[in-house]
């Protein structure tokens, strides 16, 4: 593998006047893959079980997706997607649908995935039980560790490992952590399982 056969996606949407980001990471298998091909797969593949659990007022806005290891492969691509799952009250935008993903191998821990827009009906007590929305979080969950489909290649999910470094001057040492660059080490895991729980998640960052 090379880390030009790499991407990270970022998927942007707002809540109101919230911005809101999911990050992905997916690895092509045919060299013909570009970045403006993978946003075509992934909206194809992902966006529309994405939308089935989230409210109306989530929009998602654009679409970002660079190469790490090309930096003249990179496409960003304005979109205009509301959620599909009904236009009822919503919940604020730190609650949401958890999910981990599960790496084929140990050489990397397992990531995560939180989406937003819950409607105040799916749950009772914090948990989902409305039984439609039920459903479709289970349809998102199946559709986490497929491959994004484009024209020129499959793009498939990956967790990518971190480079650790330490910061200078901190005593006792404190350490950072980057994406890959070219010349680095690079530790991928493919996603071979997804796992979600029936009760909503929450969380204080915006970047998912």
């Amino acid at each position: 593998m090379a880390i030009s056969d790499v991407y990270q996606l970022t998927d942007i949407q707002t809540y109101g006047t919230q911005e809101v980001e999911n990050v992905w990471f997916f690895e092509k298998l045919s060299p013909d893959g570009t970045a403006a091909d993978l946003i075509e797969g992934f909206l194809a593949t992902y966006m529309p079980a994405i939308r089935q659990i989230q409210a109306q007022g989530i929009v998602h806005t654009e679409i970002k997706v660079i190469n790490l290891g090309d930096l003249g492969d990179f496409e960003d691509m304005p979109v205009s997607l509301a959620g599909l799952a009904g236009a009822g009250d919503t919940m604020p935008s730190f609650v949401a649908i958890g999910y981990t993903l599960k790496p084929a191998t140990r050489a990397v821990r397992p990531g995560s995935k939180r989406i937003v827009g819950v409607l105040e009906a799916a749950l009772v007590n914090g948990v989902i039980t409305e039984p439609t929305f039920v459903a479709n979080v289970e349809a998102l969950r199946i559709v986490l560790d497929d491959n994004a489909v484009g024209s020129l290649s499959e793009y498939q999910p990956v967790i990518v490992k971190r480079i650790k470094e330490p910061v200078v001057g901190t005593t006792p040492q404190q350490y950072t952590y980057r994406l890959p660059h070219t010349g680095d080490p690079l530790t991928l895991g493919l996603v071979k399982q997804a796992l979600t729980n029936p009760r909503a998640t929450s969380q204080v960052s915006r970047k998912f």
